[in-house]
């Protein structure tokens, strides 16, 4: 459904949002695409941030409200960015939206509404987020290795809470990372894992292997290498091969040798791939690494789509 864009405005620089909580609920507008967001849109020139996120509240929702403290970034699942304001309504009730927008009161502390793509990052920089939907100790801690080094190559959110799924499924598996990076994809692993399971992962950046394996040093399961990927397939059958290097996840040749390295029902796990939605004229004419992992005669697969921008494919070595 397409409602009326109030501000259509080209010049519009950066994002701004609002945070409307009453009574223990917040105030969410509809958006084009179905479903809900926080009320928020485009900057003018003429105004600032906090001015924006107060015009947007009363276009999209028809809230009378002013701004009561400090903004906090968010970034969304495309990766703009929006400064998102807490407001508070100066007018006890809404007026009919402006743009037409049907609008939802909803309790921003429980599911599905918790996570949310933009609920969760205010939550979490308040300190809110449900415990049962907080990171696990250690990726917290790569994450913010990630955070203060500028690493940003760490799987998302979305996949290691699937890895994090894959990896309790083997209670006694043994599990290969390919690419260790700072350690982010091991630590959802290991937060899954069983006490007898045991993980191998492998860095070829020196600095990056010294990281990851001061974090998980003190986790007897797991074992950080540093050298070539290929190398380590020697130690296999694995039950779990998450794939988290370019060569081993896109180079097409190498497939066999991960089929090779796996366990009759084993799981290879790729991440990163765009939704075909998404896809760039480069890939209109098909994928050659989808392509070659559906086609094999070994492997049994599908694909999963985590998020907006990011889909993981999934194949099982069949017996």
């Amino acid at each position: 459904m397409n409602f009326l864009d109030l501000s259509p405005s080209p010049e519009r620089t950066g994002r701004a949002c609002a945070w409307i909580e009453q009574d223990g609920r917040l105030l969410m507008a509809a958006r084009d695409s179905g479903g809900w967001t926080l009320p928020g849109g485009g900057i003018h020139p003429e105004e600032n941030p906090a001015q924006a996120a107060v015009r947007e509240a009363w276009e999209e929702c028809g809230a009378h409200a002013e701004v009561t403290g400090e903004p906090v970034i968010l970034h969304s699942a495309s990766g703009m960015a929006s400064v998102c304001f807490p407001l508070r309504l100066i007018s006890p009730e809404l007026e009919p939206s402006p743009e037409g927008r049907p609008v939802a009161w909803i309790d921003p502390r429980v599911l599905p509404w918790a996570d949310d793509v933009q609920l969760r990052q205010v939550l979490r920089a308040r300190g809110e987020t449900p415990q049962h939907l907080d990171l696990p100790p250690l990726v917290a801690q790569a994450d913010a290795e990630g955070a203060k080094t500028g690493f940003d190559y760490g799987c998302s959110l979305e996949v290691g809470r699937l890895l994090r799924v894959l990896a309790a499924s083997r209670p006694t598996g043994h599990l290969l990372e390919l690419g260790t990076g700072l350690g982010t994809g091991a630590t959802w692993l290991l937060a899954g894992m069983g006490r007898h399971a045991q993980l191998l992962t492998v860095e070829n950046d020196p600095d990056r292997a010294l990281t990851a394996r001061k974090l998980l040093q003190h986790d007897s399961r797991a074992e950080v290498l540093h050298g070539d990927w290929t190398e380590t397939l020697a130690h296999g059958p694995f039950d779990l091969i998450f794939a988290d290097c370019a060569p081993a996840k896109r180079e097409s040749a190498q497939l066999d040798r991960l089929v090779n390295a796996l366990c009759p029902g084993g799981v290879l796990v790729l991440d990163n791939f765009t939704p075909p939605t998404r896809l760039p004229a480069a890939f209109h004419g098909g994928d050659a690494t989808r392509e070659a992992l559906f086609g094999h005669t070994r492997l049994s697969c599908v694909e999963v789509q985590v998020s907006a921008r990011e889909c993981v494919l999934l194949a099982t070595r069949c017996g």
